[in-house]
């Protein structure tokens, strides 16, 4: 029974005192004295319920996207979350979206490029991939206040038959905007639209 209670007591650590000692007496080993731990360990049935409460409170709760989960992860409370954009209470763009500016820029640049590109069909899924990153690009160097761009361009072969291009979008009609342009060659065709979608 006295191996039994001395198993169960609380575990403690040693530490080794060697303040104000001599040097005959630093020569011999220095005994050590023993302190309980501020740490107590928990028993393994008590580990156990706190996983299974977390894991239930986390099935009952709503679910989260993978990025609230790694967001959840990083910042340790939302107290010290810095806010990415300050609230301005500002309603209107300091440097709104110029339509026709935007239309002479887009019908010469592509014109300029179209001009000289010989066209191929096996390429024709590039040329478009490459058309609308450029005129995304192209928009982007103007810096119009809180706008966002989504360009569609399509290209296709010239073989005497009928085509149409018709979009719809639900948008804001006095702050979002549509520019469009079309190219024919005796080859190929190419219709080209960029999307201004304003950002609060």
């Amino acid at each position: 029974m006295a191996d039994v209670k001395n198993s169960k007591q609380a575990k403690k650590i040693g530490f080794v005192e060697a303040e104000g000692l001599t040097e005959s007496e630093t020569n011999k080993r220095p005994e050590k004295s023993y302190r309980k731990s501020t740490y107590p360990r928990e028993s393994m049935a008590e580990v156990a319920r706190k996983s299974s409460v977390f894991v239930l409170s986390r099935l009952m709760a709503p679910a989260k996207s993978s990025f609230q989960i790694q967001k959840g992860f990083n910042d340790r409370t939302s107290m010290y979350m810095v806010p990415r954009f300050q609230n301005s209470y500002r309603l209107e763009s300091n440097n709104p979206f110029h339509r026709t500016s935007m239309q002479s820029m887009m019908n010469q640049f592509l014109q300029s490029y179209l001009d000289d590109y010989k066209y191929v069909s096996k390429r024709a899924k590039r040329l478009a991939e490459n058309l609308s990153e450029e005129l995304r690009n192209q928009f982007k160097r103007y810096r119009f206040d809180r706008y966002r761009y989504v360009a569609v361009v399509n290209v296709g072969d010239k073989a005497s038959q009928d085509f149409k291009c018709v979009a719809r979008a639900l948008w804001d009609a006095e702050k979002d905007n549509c520019v469009c342009f079309s190219y024919e060659a005796a080859t190929f065709f190419v219709t080209a639209s960029v999307w201004a979608i304003y950002y609060e």
